[in-house]
This record gives structure tokens, C-alpha cells and sequence, in this order.
């Protein structure tokens, strides 16, 4: 028996590796038009921030009622409350309506700590009257 000639290490040809894809999660549809609302995640921290900054950005500006349902909520950091206090803000100084639902004991102790009671909603607001 012959042995064959083996080619060498460089000679051989290799099949190209695909290029790696990174998959990249898209922002849920926004809600209909009607009466918006966004139901926020049971994990609302840094590591899901940019899709929640884009599902608010694009409620932001709209004209109907937008509702936040926090009732899903069981874990929220610093980084998702600021998002949330900003979209809350906004709208309200372009007069535009916010609306709280639902109860969840980790959103309410996010905002008792950060002492955001008054914007969300769930203790006394300020009064127009002072600025």
C-alpha cells in the first residue's frame, strides 16, 4: 500500500467562518394609540435600561393618556427609576397625562427611598402655586 501524499497545513483549503451576529432585541411595538399603555418588566435594571429608555422615548411626545403598569415589578434599580422619573417629568411639564397602575412593594420602595413620592403619584404633589 502507497501512502498518500498529505498536502500541507497551508495548502489546505478551510470553509471561511460566518462572521458572528450579535443578536439585538427590538423594543416592543408601542402600545395603540388609545389610552397607551406600557407594562414594565418584573426585572427592571441596568441591564434592560436601553429598552426601556426606547419603549419611553416613544411614548414620550405622544398625545393620548399613558399609563405605567407596575404591578409586574418585583426587582428595580436607581437606573430605571431615573428613566421613569425623566418620562414622568416630561410629560407632565408638556401637560401630558401619566398615569400609575398597579402596586408592587418594590416600586414603592424604590420611590420611598429616592423620595419620588410626590411625581409618582403616592404621597402629597407640589403645589403650582410656589414656582
Amino acid at each position: 500500500m502507497k501512502k498518500r501524499p498529505q498536502a500541507s497545513r497551508a495548502s489546505r483549503t478551510r470553509r471561511p467562518r460566518p462572521p458572528r451576529t450579535v443578536r439585538v432585541q427590538r423594543p416592543r411595538k408601542p402600545p395603540a394609540a388609545a389610552g397607551e399603555t406600557l407594562d414594565l418588566p418584573q426585572e427592571c435594571t441596568l441591564a434592560g435600561a436601553e429598552d426601556l429608555k426606547l419603549r419611553l422615548a416613544g411614548l414620550v411626545h405622544r398625545e393620548a393618556a399613558v399609563t405605567l403598569d407596575v404591578s409586574r415589578i418585583r426587582r428595580i434599580d436607581s437606573a430605571s427609576m431615573q428613566l421613569l422619573a425623566v418620562f414622568v417629568r416630561d410629560r407632565r411639564s408638556n401637560e401630558r397625562a401619566v398615569h400609575m397602575r398597579g402596586d408592587s412593594s418594590a416600586f414603592a420602595e424604590a420611590t420611598r427611598l429616592l423620595g419620588l413620592n410626590a411625581l409618582f403619584g403616592a404621597g402629597p404633589r407640589p403645589s403650582r402655586a410656589d414656582g
